[in-house]
Parts: C-alpha cells; structure tokens; sequence
C-alpha cells in the first residue's frame, strides 16, 4: 500500500489547530469534516459508479469471537467517543452511497455458520477471525476475484500479503485499509537514544536502513549491569531490550523469514533452513546470548519473576502492538514506535507479524454487486478519517501532534505481515515445533537448529500435502509443474 502520509498530516493539522486553541465541539465536528474533506479530495478516488443504489439491501456481517473488536469496524449509532463517532460516519457514508442497511453479529459460533452454509443460508456475507485451515479446505469462502469493483491494483488493497494467503487457486483472504489489525511492533525509549548518541530509529526506518544489523548495535550501546553482578536484573541495571519469546517470531517474520513459502511454481514449501535462516539464528545467538542484551522472564526466572519493565525507563526496545502506545503517555520518558528490523537493506519491505484475524467472504453470498461494492467503499474510506482517529486515540494528547510517530503508524499499518504456518498451520504437526517451539528455543538458547528442523521437517512437509489433497477436492487438483513452465 502506497503511503498517503501527506493528506493525514493535513487532517491532523487541522484538528490540532482548533484542539489548541480550545474550540467547541462545534468547531472540532467542523475541522474534522474539514479535514475529512481534505483528505478525500487529496486522495485518488474509487471508482464504484455513482448511480448504484441497492435500495435498502442488508449487508450482513459476521464476527467469530473477539467481542468487542466490532467496534472498530462498525457502529450503529454515534457517540461522544471519537473512534467510534469516526466509524459510524464511515458506516453512514457506505450505507448512504449504496442504499445498503449494514447489520453485524458478534460472538458468531463458527459452528453455527458452518451449519447455515451447508442449509444455503444467506445470512452473513462479511466474515471476521474465520479459522483459516477448515475454511479454505471445506470450501466455506468465496474467491474474491469474483467480486465486482473490487480494484487490487489500488493503494488501499495489499495485494503482496493478498497473495501470500493464496495457496490454491483462487484469494479467499482480504488485507486491505478497512482493517485495524494488530501487527507486532518496536517500543523505544527515546530519551535513552538521545543519552547514548544513538541514530535516531526514525530516521533508519524513512531511509530503509533500520536493519537486524542496526538493532543489534543499540543494544550492545546501552547495556550496564550497575550492580555489578552479571545478570542484568537489577533495578538500576540498564539492559537493551526484554523481548520474550514471542519477540523472536516478531524478530524472524521482520526479516521476511517465515516456515514456508511459495517457490516458483506457486507451491507452497518448507523455508526455515536455508542460508539465510542460519544467518539470522547466528545474529540471534549473538543477541539472545549477550548479557544485558535481551533480558526476559525465561532467562532471568522460569517463573517470571525479575523482568524489567520497559515502564521502568532502564530498557531501549520492548515488543508491543500499536495500541500499546495508549499505555505509555503517564511514563516519564518519551516513548517511540517503529516497524521490526529489516534483515538487511536489499530487502524490499518492513514486515510486521500479524495474528490478529482475518477477513474473508461467505461461500453462500448471493449479491455479489452489493459485497464488492460495500468493501471496496469502506477499505477506500478508511483513510480519510478513520485511520487519523484511531492514530489521535492511541497516541492520546501527549503524541497527537507528534508528525514522525504518526508517520511510523502510517508505516506499520502499511507493513502488515501474515505467516502461512501461523495463519493456516499454527497447530498442525511440525508447523507448530518449527514456529514458535523453534523460535523460543533461540531464546533459550538452542545452537543446533538444523537438527532440530530435521527433527520436524516430515511432518511439516506431510500437513502441507494433506492441506492441496483437501483444496483439490472442490478446487480441482493444482498443476504446479505447467504453471511453472508459464
């Protein structure tokens, strides 16, 4: 996805101005429509004709778990809670452009859906969080390239990631500016970059030169066992970050290093022990194993207990998630927010880890005009005013009008990263080993990851072969071979 930085950096303008000088609700409703305004005329525009009205027509939305994520995406009535006024006037806007009614369900048992599907129900076109796996091979999905006005092409669709969740023939998965996701993310301690001389990480990220190399080197600056006794763990000790092993996954998929991949015939294979994967586990091993380094609750105390906090103002980087920065404005430093490393400069993008659900459309959809229609409408939409809000929620009154974290969040929403052995294998025999068994093992330590890749590989290879037996039962078999001839 393109950046549109430019145009939210209008909008919060605008909305900053009359915040300071203490306007009415009046004035901050005016400013927003203004620089909603602003923003929408700025932008390049959809192209879903105007005369399409469906004439009250039910757009019906199911979400599996997670309550209250809905609030996000829609909301049925206004409120003096800025988000969600943001959403519902983005919610009024499809519904008024279309003619469309949008009706939502939380707490949706899969089961359930599962269930209508097989009756030929028509109840939910929108799915959220559906469980990838049985899904896809079930056959619950519809192939979205069937779905009118939907342009892929556009800077509001990413279709890199799109086609990272494509294993066979057809896309089931959206990833697109209508969904507030949770990617992995680096807190730092800005006060601690500027006492130590460091580059300012902001900077590295803007010119691509925030790499696995960089992040290691401020760790290495900012380290000081004060008490003098080895292990880091002290109250006036300073440590470099207390990344814990879920930091590793965040770490490697930062990297663009995932389980598996499609090669070039389009099939999916095992990646985890190539060259470059023994090169990141040896920056790794570096990392993880020096003193001060990466202090985390499996090092210190099996039981938890002793982790430095990044609260405590003694630790440069903490893994976290956008939202986290609403947590961190009573901190008595100055807290920032970046994208995971890049494994090196020739990597093409930032990569930050994702597992907070997916999007997708029902198998059962009948008006297929009025789905592509109402999608393409909303993830256009939502940078116009949605994504400027939810940044001002986040970032609260002490960050708001700060243009370079703004600037990073615009960042990382577009960096978003899905890894197929977490999305559709999390559990699956060897694919859950490999991944996350596998990634804190180098946090505990592990030297010898080959053998322990050769210890999982089979069965990993084994769930990938049973996974196109399924698709190829309603899909028709995959010919890899012609296709990467072509």
């Amino acid at each position: 996805m393109k950046k549109i930085f430019s145009c939210l950096l209008i909008a919060a303008m605008m909305l900053q101005l009359v915040a300071c000088s203490g306007g009415t609700a009046k004035e901050t409703e005016a400013a927003t429509e203004a620089a909603t305004e602003t923003t929408e005329t700025t932008r390049v525009q959809h192209q879903i004709p105007d005369e399409l009205d469906f004439g009250g027509e039910t757009f019906s939305v199911a979400f599996f778990a997670d309550a209250g994520a809905e609030k996000n995406y829609y909301a049925e009535e206004t409120s003096s809670d800025n988000m969600v006024a943001a959403v519902f006037r983005r919610t009024k806007k499809v519904e008024d452009f279309l003619g469309i009614t949008i009706k939502y369900e939380t707490d949706v048992e899969q089961s359930d859906y599962k269930t209508l599907y097989k009756s030929g129900d028509d109840l939910y076109q929108q799915l959220f969080y559906p469980e990838a796996l049985s899904f896809v091979t079930e056959g619950y999905l519809q192939n979205l390239e069937e779905l009118p006005y939907l342009d892929f092409t556009a800077d509001w669709w990413n279709a890199e990631q799109m086609d990272r969740l494509t294993l066979g023939k057809y896309p089931y998965f959206a990833v697109c500016d209508f969904m507030i996701t949770s990617p992995t993310v680096l807190l730092f301690n800005r006060n601690m970059i500027t006492d130590n001389n460091l580059e300012n990480p902001y900077d590295l990220v803007l010119n691509n030169t925030w790499t696995l190399d960089k992040f290691s080197e401020m760790l290495f600056a900012v380290i000081n066992d004060i008490d003098g006794d080895g292990a880091f763990g002290g109250e006036d000790d300073i440590v470099g970050s207390n990344i814990e092993s879920f930091g590793a996954v965040a770490l490697l998929t930062g990297c663009d290093q995932m389980i598996s991949a499609k090669n070039e015939a389009g099939k999916l294979e095992l990646v985890l022990n190539s060259e470059k994967t023994l090169s990141i586990i040896d920056k790794f091993i570096t990392i993880f194993q020096t003193g001060g380094a990466i202090v985390n609750a499996e090092t210190l105390n099996p039981v938890n207990n002793g982790k430095k906090s990044f609260g405590s103002g003694k630790v440069l980087f903490s893994v976290g998630w956008p939202e986290t920065m609403a947590t961190v404005t009573n901190y008595d430093f100055n807290t920032g927010i970046v994208p995971m490393p890049k494994f090196n400069e020739e990597q093409k993008n930032y990569m930050c880890y994702d597992m907070s659900g997916l999007m997708a459309v029902s198998g059962t959809t009948k008006n297929k005009d009025l789905v592509g229609a109402a999608l393409e409408f909303l993830a256009w939409d939502s940078k116009n005013e949605v994504f400027p809000t939810y940044y001002d929620v986040l970032l609260k009154t002490r960050y708001a009008s700060d243009m370079e974290t703004r600037q990073m969040m615009d960042i990382i929403f577009d960096s978003i990263a899905y890894e197929i052995g977490g999305v559709y294998f999390n559990m699956q025999p060897g694919f859950c080993e490999l991944w996350y068994t596998g990634a804190q093992a180098l946090v505990w330590g592990l030297s010898n990851f080959s053998a322990f890749f050769r210890a999982y590989k089979n069965p990993a290879r084994s769930t990938i072969e049973n996974f196109y037996t399924e698709l190829a039962k309603f899909e028709g078999p995959m010919d890899f071979e012609t296709q990467a001839a072509q």
